[in-house]
């Protein structure tokens, strides 16, 4: 099962749960996945009508947020040309002592008027411990942390989510503090370790395999250490040089392959995040995870946050007590085994540099995206409210850029004052321009766009043979829900031929509307079929079933429920007026 799905099937139990109903056909035949589906919404983070938005933070010596400020003290820089600040907003939390009026450009006549400024936003928080770099430790102490912020410091209007790396533990945007302090409780550690078991020798950091992996056999401290503890260990049966270099490259292998995982688990809920209408915040809590030769794949988990106008807090959870490196694919190198003394410390060094390294993706995203990384230091509680609570005075700068191509390139912005002071800006780094590029008709985007449109329209094409049927049900909470049952008709669906199986893709969404034609909550599924021959010939005739379940409290709704097949893009759209009791 591919990350994806995993996430998808993680964020089912939010607001779904969704089974292939009485069929049983193995995993890698039909894969199933659902999370809520929210319609998506222009972000501020691409220019809309001409204008680009950059919140901004500033902060003195001693860290606190600086308020008084007015537009006249800032200056704004698009790839290193100055800027005209069209309209300026202060932001106060409720810890201000009084609300600060927002402010536009003065007037000139005949000039066009100033855009009108946002109007405050509630704020959507996304808690995510990386559980699968943590030990049992570092999780104890940032859920502690985060648990004490739920009780003392959220503030009305907040919703927060729960995610984790190993997707054991996922809790939908709520105001809910119960359910967020339930959620919180469950986290535990899912350190992922070496294939080698935690008896393997040696037991090299993934810093040591990178450099061994970069200068080969030649003599280096990394090379040399390796092999001083080869000799010790007495358990390679081949050229001792022949068991490093294995080593180091399984080390480094795992490393990466971990660290992918989830730095796509990071990007697909920020992503999720991204379509939550307010202000949007991204907590990370994480020991720590390589991305030294995976530079592109951090960059785009940069710019999925830059899209989607989020801002990432990094939080070191392994504090002032790393002994041994987050992202380690084991309980860390053994003992010393009588190496020299010179040799032991260079150990020990490899072992302190790691767990710098593994920092320096929290730092690159909480900087690039005005964010703040919170480290060296075993005050996590203190951390977490500095980072997730709202600060008592921001700032939001508006400006329309000139001779901006649509051609979706990045631009590198900068937040300054007109008057330096001994003072931080924490805002983000650069956005992206519109992009012009037309995807072909039957592309992946022109595909999810159509779905799109088909939810919020109000006509019925059927070109898949689909029947639907709905009943009210209560959820194991109590909660009011709507089961809905979908019957997919496939035998006439254009599968593809690859190899010995017959593929095809299905998509599904789920929508509420109330009595005015508002959305207000849905579901979407997606159903990977790759089926043997005799799989195909027994679906063809009896269909393929989703079951999914929709959290709405008491009243007559409308229901749209859209399936999409991939291979043609053929739609079929239904829409039928149910209650919910």
């Amino acid at each position: 099962m591919n990350r994806k799905t995993i996430f998808a099937l993680t964020l089912a139990g939010l607001l779904s749960v969704a089974a292939l109903q009485g069929q049983n056909f193995s995993e890698d035949e039909i894969r199933w996945g659902s999370r809520p589906y929210v319609p998506t919404m222009p972000g501020a983070i691409r220019v809309q009508t001409n204008m680009v938005e950059v919140g901004v933070v500033v902060r003195d010596s001693r860290g606190q947020t600086l308020g008084g400020l007015q537009q006249s003290d800032f200056e704004v820089f698009d790839e290193g040309k100055p800027q005209k600040i069209a309209f300026f907003v202060v932001e106060n939390s409720p810890r201000a002592a009084a609300p600060v009026e927002p402010s536009a450009a003065p007037a000139v006549p005949g000039a066009t008027p100033a855009p009108i400024p946002p109007t405050p936003k509630p704020r959507y928080v996304a808690m995510y411990f990386d559980d699968t770099s943590m030990r049992q430790g570092d999780v104890t102490s940032s859920a502690k942390a985060a648990g004490q912020f739920v009780r003392e410091s959220m503030e009305p209007g907040d919703r927060i989510g729960i995610f984790t790396s190993s997707t054991t533990v996922s809790l939908s945007f709520t105001d809910d503090k119960q359910k967020l302090l339930d959620a919180i409780g469950k986290v535990q550690t899912h350190m992922r370790r070496s294939d080698r078991g935690p008896g393997s020798c040696p037991r090299m950091s993934v810093l040591q395999a990178y450099e061994i992996m970069k200068t080969g056999r030649i003599h280096t401290p990394a090379f040399d250490l390796a092999m001083a503890e080869m000799a010790q260990c007495g358990n390679c049966t081949i050229h001792a040089a022949d068991c490093v270099m294995n080593q180091a490259q399984e080390t480094l292998s795992l490393a990466e392959q971990y660290s992918q995982d989830t730095m796509g688990m990071v990007t697909d809920v920020i992503r999720y995040l991204g379509k939550m209408q307010g202000r949007r915040m991204f907590l990370l809590a994480s020991s720590g995870f390589w991305t030294q030769t995976l530079g592109t794949k951090q960059d785009k988990l940069m710019e999925a946050a830059l899209h989607s106008n989020v801002v990432i807090n990094s939080l070191d959870a392994k504090g002032l007590s790393a002994e041994t490196p987050a992202g380690d694919l084991a309980d860390g190198p053994p003992p010393s085994l009588g190496l020299r003394v010179d040799l032991t410390a260079l150990q020990e060094q490899y072992r302190h540099d790691a767990a710098k390294v593994v920092n320096d993706p929290m730092s690159y995203l909480a900087e690039g995206t005005g964010g703040r990384f919170f480290h060296n230091s075993n005050d996590l509680g203190r951390g977490m409210r500095e980072m997730a609570a709202a600060p008592e005075f921001s700032y939001v700068l508006g400006f329309s850029p000139d001779g901006v191509k649509p051609n979706g390139a990045f631009h590198a912005l900068k937040v300054k004052l007109a008057n330096p002071r001994d003072v931080t800006l924490e805002a983000r780094r650069g956005y992206y321009a519109p992009s012009a590029r037309k995807e072909k008709d039957n592309g992946p985007q022109a595909m999810l766009e159509k779905l799109e449109r088909t939810v919020l329209a109000g006509d019925s094409p059927a070109e898949i043979p689909v029947q639907l049927a709905t009943e009210p049900a209560k959820l194991a909470t109590g909660e009011s829900a709507l089961k809905v049952s979908v019957h997919v008709d496939v035998s006439n669906l254009p599968f593809q031929r690859r190899k010995d199986r017959s593929v095809e893709r299905l998509f599904f969404v789920t929508a509420l509307f109330d009595s005015e034609n508002h959305f207000l909550t849905g579901v979407e599924g997606m159903m990977d079929l790759s089926l043997k021959d005799a799989t195909l010939a027994q679906i063809s005739t009896q269909g393929v079933d989703a079951k999914l379940s929709l959290q709405a409290p008491p009243g007559s709704y409308r229901l749209r429920q859209v399936v999409e097949e991939i291979a043609t893009g053929r739609v079929t759209a239904i829409s039928r007026q149910v209650q919910i009791q």
